[in-house]
């Protein structure tokens, strides 16, 4: 019996990676019809591979970390199993349950804008999902996108009836952004180190012309500590395969690319690992309705607190549903109005803005550049329009201002580029979608590029790379 149970522990520890600290070792439980190996790694070295996809990988050396366990993806393509090894070289991993091919050890890339936030590419008419649907399982059996929590998010606060159009949007839902994040940002500026990290993961449904509605759904999934820094090695590991792009965030060039089935199959395992019921912590909607003449969205969310999934109450309110109204050519009506940071008010509402005298202008504009701050706002201290409009309001004030939004005081700064070229968020206001797509046309907001960049920060300095 103690040898049966010693060789359980040594498998187990091979593959998902066991790290000691408080309440003892921690060991993520994944299972799946394929098997799903864990990160085999920990603080002090893990050993590679996966029980799963055949022959175990070999110990890494100090920092290294395996990969994840073969996955089958959306459509039949298998994902890699084995990720990149740390200093001394991981073992490669075999191959996967689904026969995916095995991933090779190797230096690690640092990591860029489009390695932390990727944009995937819609998937062409006709094809299956570039990497999952909501409904596509996580390693521990279930959906990415819990259906009942969906259900609730897209019912009518007023009416309790599902919002007209949203009732059938769930077999529709498609994977278009994955996010890595140190913490859940509860508080402006760096993350602590004793807070879990954080998977996020953007879902639009799509049609089968590849077509986004203007509809989102944003999952929040906690990755445990004590696994951050194998998350960071997989990232890494990704990085190596998208050297083609340069510091713009912008639609993903890897899931185009010539290694995009490896790319593909790396992010899925890394999806599934961290995804789930166990791990999700938040989901919110933003869409666009189906049945108003004017251009109308609704917002709301819920969290989990205690163990129990809750409504999220608008930042300056009571309330749990935001509603948005597009008014002039770029300038937002907001239910319930809440003016925080100060000023944000008389900047969205196009009317008081063209109203006000120079001064008042400027100023008004500087509550645009405090929203899309991290260190000064966090998705908890302003409403939920706030980050999701601020990049085109600020590009239509600055035009008819003559103001440089560059020379506005507390405006975010870092050595990575803040450019929000990658995408349309600057110049369409017929959308407040802060991530994505609208049809077509890709999505960047300044928020999530300041987000990014700051992740790349706080990674480069707790998790020196090369």
């Amino acid at each position: 019996m103690k040898t049966d149970l010693a060789l359980l522990v040594a498998v187990t520890c091979a593959a998902f990676g066991c790290s000691s600290g408080q309440g003892g070792a921690r060991v993520r439980q994944d299972a799946s019809a394929t098997g799903s190996g864990g990160v085999g790694a920990s603080a002090s070295g893990g050993s590679g591979g996966s029980p799963a996809g055949g022959a175990s990988g070999g110990a890494v050396a100090s920092g290294g970390g395996g990969g994840f366990a073969g996955t089958t993806a959306t459509g039949g393509n298998p994902s890699v199993s084995g990720g990149a090894g740390g200093s001394g070289g991981g073992a490669s991993g075999g191959k996967g349950a689904d026969g995916g091919a095995s991933g090779a050890g190797g230096s690690a890339q640092p990591l860029g804008m489009n390695d932390v936030t990727i944009l995937v590419p819609l998937p062409q008419a006709g094809a299956e999902p570039v990497l999952f649907t909501g409904a596509d399982l996580a390693a521990d059996g279930s959906a990415l996108v819990s259906h009942s929590l969906f259900d609730r998010v897209v019912t009518d606060v007023a009416t309790g009836k599902p919002m007209p159009g949203l009732d059938t949007t769930y077999g529709k839902l498609q994977l278009v952004a994955v996010r890595f994040d140190l913490c859940d940002r509860h508080l402006p500026g760096p993350c602590p180190d004793s807070e879990d990290g954080r998977m996020r993961l953007v879902f639009q449904p799509i049609s089968t012309q590849g077509s986004a509605d203007d509809v989102g759904f944003h999952a929040f999934y906690a990755i445990p500590k004590a696994e951050i820094p194998a998350a960071i090695r997989e990232l890494r590991a990704l990085a190596a395969l998208n050297t083609s792009q340069d510091g713009v965030l912008r639609v993903s060039a890897a899931l185009v690319g010539a290694s995009r089935q490896v790319y593909a199959g790396k992010v899925r395992a890394f999806v599934k690992h961290y995804g789930g019921d166990a791990a999700l912590v938040r989901l919110t909607m933003n869409a666009r309705s189906f049945i108003a003449a004017a251009l109308v969205w609704g917002l709301r969310g819920v969290e989990k607190k205690g163990g129990a999934f809750v409504d999220i109450p608008i930042v300056g309110s009571t309330e749990i549903a935001e509603s948005v109204t597009l008014v002039g050519t770029v300038g937002f009506d907001t239910r319930p109005v809440a003016d925080t940071p100060t000023g944000l008010q008389g900047v969205l509402t196009q009317l008081k803005f063209d109203a006000a005298d120079a001064a008042a202008k400027r100023a008004s504009m500087a509550a645009l550049v405090a929203v899309d701050n991290p260190l000064t706002n966090t998705a908890e201290t302003v409403p939920c329009v706030a980050c999701h409009v601020a990049t085109v309001v600020m590009s239509a004030r600055a035009s008819s201002a003559g103001i440089d939004p560059l020379a506005l005081p507390g405006r975010y700064t870092s050595k990575f580029d803040l450019s929000v070229a990658g995408g349309a968020s600057a110049t369409n206001a017929f959308t407040i979608r802060a991530l994505g797509y609208v049809g077509t046309q890709a999505m960047i907001s300044q928020r999530v590029v300041n987000e990014t960049a700051q992740t790349l920060m706080e990674i480069e300095q707790r998790y020196p790379g090369p």
